[in-house]
């Protein structure tokens, strides 16, 4: 049964055969990722908006979120890294080869890989705190089965075999990763943490906690496998409705399962009221994409963490408050924690509207405003976020 209640919980549910906790952020810490020496951020909701100047960190205070609920898990990374373009070696026609790494030394502050690099990321809620940790440790000899610790030579001096500790609380278990000599991932290992387990006889899936939806949205091979799980449901309706804020005229979509050999954005057509016959969603340009892929996402976060990059790119600020109002609903009903970035003050003058009209206590909408200078984010609360929009105050 989808969870209801309007109060931020962190109870349990059983999805694919596994159990996991729901995933509600009050407080984050984070220290040394990428450009966040020492970051917190406090007074959080159910939808929070981040504001900031450019290379602020916004969007690496959503992939610190998004790794700690993975709890460490090595798909995130991959992910995360690949969005980048934070590789190593060949990515020939789309298609990951063997010799394709992620480089992880761009997660660590200053860009270095070496043994003590460290990042860590913590969050409260109402249960015991949540937390993961990144080091980059030696390898400890007997596990090398080598003559001597080292397993590259750069600039004439040999190198320790290096290793990324994984420590996190939860859904997946502490472990250490082997460093390519070219100090990167293999995707081998992604494969392995993607494999499902047995558990007193039951297979058991990962089922993330978190989905990421970048600047670019989601590619039709990732949009179809969601659809997959929406299509035929209940659902379905509020994707169509979603859609519907971008072009009333349309009256169904379907999956064509075409984008799972491409990857691009096709696999997807709609049916206007004024066409005689249908034609791909692709057509209709990048809000409707945006629009899509957000909610279909909303309906797969159940009980956990949605985190969208740039929010509005695409959409016009006439559909703006429309999507507001589709992401505050849908996160009541689906129990998810929303956290999106954005430059626009059309959308936070819109996000104010939601206050006005839809939100009444709890603090259930924040704005953050993030500064390179400061340590802590400085939250506005839903009264304070309408005060801002009628007198044309800047928060961003």
């Amino acid at each position: 049964m989808i969870p209801t209640s309007d109060s931020l919980t962190n109870e349990k549910y059983i999805h694919s055969g596994r159990t996991r906790d729901a995933v509600v952020f009050n407080t984050v810490k984070i220290e040394g990722y990428r450009g966040l020496h020492s970051f917190e951020m406090d007074n959080l909701g159910r939808v929070n908006l981040l504001v900031g100047k450019n290379n602020s960190g916004k969007t690496s205070v959503l992939e610190a979120l998004h790794l700690l609920s993975y709890g460490g898990d090595i798909t995130a990374l991959w992910q995360l890294c690949g969005r980048r373009g934070e590789r190593i070696g060949d990515d020939r026609d789309g298609r990951f080869s063997g010799d394709l790494e992620i480089d992880i030394s761009h997660l660590f502050v200053g860009h270095e890989l070496s043994i003590g690099s460290k990042f860590s990321i913590s969050a409260s809620n109402q249960k015991p705190e949540v937390a993961a940790t990144f080091e980059i440790t030696e390898r400890p000899k007997q596990e090398r089965g080598e003559p001597v610790p080292i397993s590259a030579v750069e600039d004439g001096i040999l190198r320790p075999r290096m290793q990324l500790k994984i420590v996190a609380t939860a859904p997946t278990p502490s472990r250490a990763i082997t460093l390519s000599p070219r100090g990167g991932i293999n995707y081998e290992y992604v494969d392995a943490s993607r494999r499902p387990v047995v558990v007193q006889g039951r297979r058991q899936e990962f089922v993330p906690s978190s989905h990421f939806i970048s600047t670019d949205s989601l590619n039709g091979a990732e949009l179809t496998r969601l659809w997959d799980r929406v299509q035929l449901t209940p659902q379905e309706a509020l994707v169509l409705s979603a859609l519907q804020f971008i072009d009333p005229e349309i009256q169904q979509i379907r999956s064509m399962g075409a984008a799972r050999l491409t990857g691009d954005r096709g696999g997807f057509i709609i049916k206007r009221s004024d066409y005689r016959f249908p034609f791909p969603l692709g057509s209709l340009g990048d809000g409707a994409w945006r629009m899509l892929a957000m909610a279909i996402v909303l309906t797969q976060c159940t009980n956990g963490v949605l985190l969208i990059d740039e929010i509005d790119t695409g959409l016009h600020y006439t559909v703006m408050a429309d999507m507001w109002k589709l992401i505050y609903n849908a996160a009541k009903q689906f129990n998810v924690q929303v956290f999106a970035t954005t430059h626009s003050y059309d959308c936070v003058h819109s996000l104010a509207t939601i206050c006005q009209s839809e939100v009444t206590e709890n603090s259930q909408v924040t704005i953050q405003r993030i500064e390179s200078s400061r340590q802590r984010a400085i939250p506005f609360t839903e009264a304070e976020i309408k005060v801002a929009a009628d007198r044309q105050i800047e928060v961003r």
